[in-house]
């Protein structure tokens, strides 16, 4: 089954595609933290022999970015404001937990899409930093957890389940409304 999104460039259930195009938004990513941020970042030399490595060596710790352009906008079914709302795969929390626990997660958020059929919200674009320990802690205190149906057969390596994360749990290293 594929599920369209009219305000998102390519097809959402498209691994490959998306794998790769993260490549080149990591690399922006890098530019930013060390122009804009004043971080020291760089890709994470790992990445060469083994493209599930986590992405980035960002002020000496390992990280891994997320890049959301497009709010969840069902989080309002689970009580969280969308603006605010960005979502963390089951598939991640389980591998970080057992090879990665002190990483630190990036979400590097600029809502592209601000209107569907569930609803409207406002802009928003920021960059937001939280230890993965502090995200493990907040699913295990009952962080909301959506299935995708469409998902449920999914056999090209898509998440099957995400858990929602409010953004004002996270450290803001810019935002802009």
């Amino acid at each position: 089954m594929s599920v369209r999104n009219d305000g998102v460039s390519h097809n959402t259930e498209d691994k490959g595609w998306w794998c790769q195009h993260g490549v080149r938004l990591e690399l922006a990513f890098v530019d930013i933290c060390q122009s804009k941020l004043g971080l020291a970042a760089a890709i994470n030399p790992a990445k060469e022999s083994d493209p599930y490595a986590p992405d980035l060596i960002v002020d000496g710790r390992l990280a891994d970015l997320k890049v959301q352009n497009t709010p969840f906008f069902l989080s309002g079914r689970y009580e969280m404001d969308p603006r605010r709302s960005v979502t963390f795969n089951r598939k991640d929390y389980e591998r970080y937990k057992s090879l990665y626990p002190g990483i630190d997660i990036y979400y590097w958020v600029d809502w592209t899409q601000t209107e569907s059929q569930f609803g409207r919200i406002d802009y928003l674009a920021g960059i937001y930093r939280l230890p993965f320990a502090d995200v493990a802690r907040l699913i295990e205190d009952g962080a909301p957890e959506h299935d995708y149906a469409h998902r449920r057969n999914d056999t090209r390596g898509n998440a099957k389940s995400s858990f929602l994360l409010d953004l004002g749990d996270f450290q803001t290293l810019f935002e802009t409304n």
